[in-house]
């Protein structure tokens, strides 16, 4: 039944059934079995609610497919995969390892020792440095991981089974299985969920892809790919002769276009590109993520056991042959593959012009649907960074007494240093950018606490650019 009132001329007017304003020239049914008119206006908001309606349902799908995919492929970080730091440093002598966290320190004769620390960091986990010793030793480059189309030819033709699947890469191909491998495949899924909103940002104010460019439909679909970098990475020495490696993290983004074999880079991917764009926000927010994700912290950790592998060896560091067995058996891995990272973007433009109902998708008032790619990996690019010596660190990082016990202390400390390439304390009268002066250290041994900031005259790193 309509809805009608009688204006002061006597007139009937028909109302609108949503807002019981009178109707205009044009008006619409509002989709029911028994229609009834409403305006353009009126009959525009039904239709978003029904199609914010139909998207939820969608996605409360989506995620329980995605849900049973973790399960069965194992995607997902487990605190019970990070090595234990107290069974490797005990091998060494280290029996009191406070919270598991263990440091290396130079001794006299060229060698390194395993002592406790209590400053997280200083500290390094032994059995990421065992394998990126190994690797470094038998491939003489870092770890590497990368998640590739199954098969790459195959991934140009759209709509294919197999190209919704990823292929691990490991090199060496046998990290497959070891703790370190697992934190690079971990940590690299989790950044392209995190890049297509699969889960809350950890950062208030980040915007995942999808959402960077919401103010406008996107064109066309795209691929890219993503992958974490080291920017920049030093060693430092502390005055207790502990070895420290000092980096920053980043993400770097790539456009991909297809090509005749496959997903290529594009020649050139533009600053404003959603990809690139949430690249530099995780770079920005990089530590804090860290803290908030336990597979970004540790994969911070292989970094840091993969510049001090890459130091000690190519500084001729004494190093026993226990040091490339640390690691435990492999694992078994579950599968090579796993599901391709996707996310179908749905959207509708709806607009109301002089009462009339238009649509931006074929004069269809529905969904248009857009599905992206996102591929990647873990290059940290350490070899870009020349280590000629270690840049001096300030305070004690030590748990214990002095590292060097009896009278020659500071003189073995001394010693130390100038064996590592680092010029004595005494000798570091500087001034920092922001103007205040680095003069010598004491030289003392802290029992706890937190020690003295990894900030130091930057002796060591060079990286000759991009």
């Amino acid at each position: 039944v309509e809805a009608t009132a009688v204006d002061s001329d006597g007139e009937i007017l028909v109302l609108c059934h949503r807002c019981r304003l009178p109707l205009g020239k044009r008006a619409y049914t509002d989709g029911r079995k028994k229609s009834r008119p409403v305006h353009g206006e009126c009959r525009a908001q039904d239709l978003l609610r029904e199609l914010r309606a139909k998207e939820e349902c969608r996605l409360q799908s989506q995620d329980s497919v995605k849900k049973a995919r973790h399960e069965e492929f194992d995607i997902g970080w487990k605190a019970s995969a990070i090595p234990d730091n107290r069974v490797a440093a005990e091998r060494f002598g280290c029996a009191v390892v406070p919270q598991g966290l263990s440091c290396l320190v130079f001794q006299e004769d060229g060698s390194v020792r395993v002592a406790p620390t209590f400053e997280p960091a200083a500290a390094l986990n032994l059995e990421y440095l065992s394998l990126a010793l190994k690797v470094r030793r038998l491939e003489g480059r870092e770890p590497l991981f990368s998640l590739d189309p199954v098969d790459a030819a195959k991934s140009v033709r759209d709509n294919d089974p197999e190209a919704s699947m990823q292929l691990k890469r490991f090199e060496p191909e046998w990290l497959a299985g070891t703790s370190v491998g697992e934190v690079m495949f971990q940590a690299d899924y989790h950044l392209k969920e995190l890049s297509m909103g699969a889960y809350q940002q950890p950062v208030l104010g980040m915007k995942s892809c999808m959402e960077v460019g919401d103010d406008t439909v996107p064109e066309k679909a795209w691929t890219g790919r993503e992958w974490f970098v080291v920017r920049k990475a030093e060693m430092q020495i502390s005055e207790d002769g502990v070895l420290a490696p000092a980096l920053t993290l980043g993400v770097e983004a790539r456009e991909q276009i297809r090509g005749p074999r496959g997903l290529e880079d594009a020649p050139v991917t533009r600053p404003g590109h959603p990809l690139v764009r949430y690249a530099e926000s995780f770079t920005r927010n990089f530590d804090l993520i860290a803290e908030r994700r336990g597979v970004i912290c540790q994969l911070r950790e292989v970094a840091k056991a993969s510049i001090m592998a890459k130091y000690l060896l190519e500084s001729g560091i004494r190093l026993g042959e226990q040091w490339f067995n640390l690691a435990l058996e492999e694992s078994p891995t579950c599968c090579m593959e796993v599901p391709q990272l996707w996310n179908d973007r749905c959207f509708s433009h709806l607009s109301v012009q002089d009462g009339e109902l238009t649509s931006s998708v074929k004069g269809r008032q529905d969904l248009s649907q857009m599905t992206f790619g996102l591929y990647g990996g873990v290059d940290f690019g350490i070899d870009r960074f020349r280590f000629a010596g270690a840049a001096m660190g300030g305070g004690s990082r030590l748990a214990g007494g002095p590292p060097f016990a009896g009278s020659r202390g500071a003189t073995s400390v001394l010693a130390a240093r100038t064996a590592l390439g680092v010029r004595p304390s005494s000798s570091l009268m500087a001034t920092s950018a922001q103007g205040f002066v680095l003069g010598p250290a004491r030289q003392f041994a802290r029992l706890s606490g937190v020690g003295g900031p990894l900030g130091g005259l930057s002796l060591s790193a060079a990286s000759p650019g991009r």
